[in-house]
């Protein structure tokens, strides 16, 4: 009796130690998430250098390497490219140039074009819009899947603790949505794939690749069938750093393995940046 009553014991022990433990992790994820999507919220001018490596629909991966400032509201970006076009230039500002990019590609016959931002890659061979620089779409979508599933939200999450990377202190965390998958999706008459994609913060890039035939802002039909995504990505791995709690190191899986990385460096949050610095007669672009 006396070892039936001490495994009783024992057990209950657990159960509440590992309850507790389990409970303070959630807080523990919860408040992360929650200080991203503030922090990231929180500002309004960037500057920064970025890396992005991005799969094709030919299973190759695509380099990249920019320098950019952007202000958030209202929504004004440069850019200046590393590679694979060096020297390249974007400038964007909202509500001028008709809304319209303005790219300098500093090759024959040097002259300046004016695009689509909807039409207009970021960057050659990139996966993102012009308007998707920077954090404000990882902020989106934490935020977006936190009010959809709420608690069922932190069960996909798993904290792996803090790591150094680049010298600096993050925490790790990855996100898994295992029933991931391509689904079939009924257009609205007058959306766009750019629309939809907005609207439920999906990857633009894969659905793309899922509807090769279709141009990204050529109005469907009613009910026409396109292939979209459940969910912006299988696995996201993010590496936030302590200081700020902007997610520095961001890997993006899909239903092949890695879909997406981006990597941010001389990252200076709300700099002072000049008006004048979005502009394209600014001494130091070529324009």
């Amino acid at each position: 009796m006396k070892f039936k009553i001490n495994k009783s014991i024992i057990l209950v022990t657990y159960i509440f130690v590992s309850s507790s433990l389990f409970s303070q992790n959630n807080s523990l994820k919860r408040e992360i998430i929650a200080k991203v999507i503030d922090s990231i919220n929180a500002h309004n001018q960037l500057e920064f250098e970025m890396f992005r490596s991005e799969r094709n629909e030919k299973n190759e991966f695509i380099d990249g390497k920019f320098y950019a400032k952007m202000n958030n509201n209202p929504f004004k970006i440069y850019v200046k490219n590393e590679k694979p076009k060096k020297g390249a230039e974007i400038l964007y500002v909202q509500g001028e140039n008709d809304n319209k990019v303005l790219l300098n590609t500093n090759s024959f016959p040097y002259v300046s074009l004016s695009l689509n931002s909807q039409k207009s890659l970021l960057l050659s061979g990139g996966h993102h819009y012009i308007k998707e620089a920077g954090f404000g779409k990882i902020s989106k979508i934490l935020n977006f899947d936190m009010e959809k599933f709420q608690d069922n939200f932190l069960k996909k999450i798993s904290y792996e603790g803090i790591y150094n990377w680049n010298n600096k202190k993050c925490y790790k965390i990855r996100i898994e949505y295992e029933d991931y998958q391509p689904i079939n999706y009924y257009a609205k008459k007058g959306e766009t794939l750019y629309e939809i994609c907005e609207n439920k913060l999906i990857n633009i890039a894969k659905i793309k690749e899922l509807n090769p035939a279709l141009d990204i802002s050529k109005k469907l039909t009613d009910n026409q069938e396109i292939i979209i995504t459940n969910h912006y990505f299988k696995i996201l791995v993010l590496y936030i750093d302590l200081e700020n709690y902007f997610p520095i190191y961001q890997l993006v899986y899909d239903e092949n393995g890695l879909y997406e990385k981006y990597i941010y460096t001389k990252l200076v949050i709300n700099k002072l940046i000049k008006n004048e610095e979005f502009n394209r007669d600014y001494k130091d672009y070529n324009f």
